[in-house]
């Protein structure tokens, strides 16, 4: 267990750099939270700041002495699952928002994530077991906190899976002006 020290130092520091940043980047413009119609976007924060923070209390439960990794994947396995339940029904009761047709998508993967942490902590496993499941489990962490902070700039990565969502499955708040012609009771367009 000794030799995940160092690691779980380095991943403690590192998740507490990215709270710290992620509070910075949120308070550059925090009107784009506090409107009404920012579900989507209050979610993307929540989920990014339960990752990093799930990340940073595994990390220092792994610095403890006769840590209890396994105790730590299973609250910690729990708070995100209900904290992402949670976002998932606040989004899909605000789903006439005009939504983007990811979100169910992403949120099941970030269950899953928690779901398999408190699955993992649920199981008997020696320590240098747990130690390794964690290490991952903290990996998995950073990938969906950081991740979900660069959709919180409003950036996207252009990766191969971007481009098939972008294609597959369009998104409703950029969909072109309708074509159709106007009826007969619409008034003419201004010119």
């Amino acid at each position: 267990m000794a030799s995940y020290s160092p690691f779980f130092g380095g991943a403690a520091t590192v998740a507490g750099a990215l709270i710290g940043l992620l509070f910075v980047a949120l308070s550059l413009n925090p009107e784009r939270l506090r409107d009404a119609r920012s579900v989507e976007h209050q979610a993307i924060a929540a989920s990014a700041f339960t990752a990093l923070v799930d990340a940073l209390f595994v990390s220092l439960i792994g610095l403890q002495p006769g840590s209890g990794l396994q105790y730590g994947a299973v609250i910690f396995g729990t708070l995100g699952l209900s904290s992402t339940a949670g976002l998932a029904l606040r989004l899909w009761r605000n789903r006439h928002l005009r939504l983007s047709n990811r979100w169910p998508f992403l949120v099941g993967v970030i269950l899953m994530v928690y779901a398999a942490q408190l699955i993992t902590g649920l199981l008997p496993e020696t320590p240098a077991g747990a130690a390794d499941r964690t290490a991952t489990f903290v990996y998995v962490m950073f990938g969906i906190g950081i991740a979900r902070a660069w959709q919180l700039l409003g950036l996207k990565a252009g990766g191969l899976l971007d481009e098939l969502g972008a294609n597959l499955i369009p998104d409703p708040r950029s969909e072109p002006p309708s074509t159709e012609p106007p009826s007969a009771g619409d008034p003419p367009p201004a010119g």
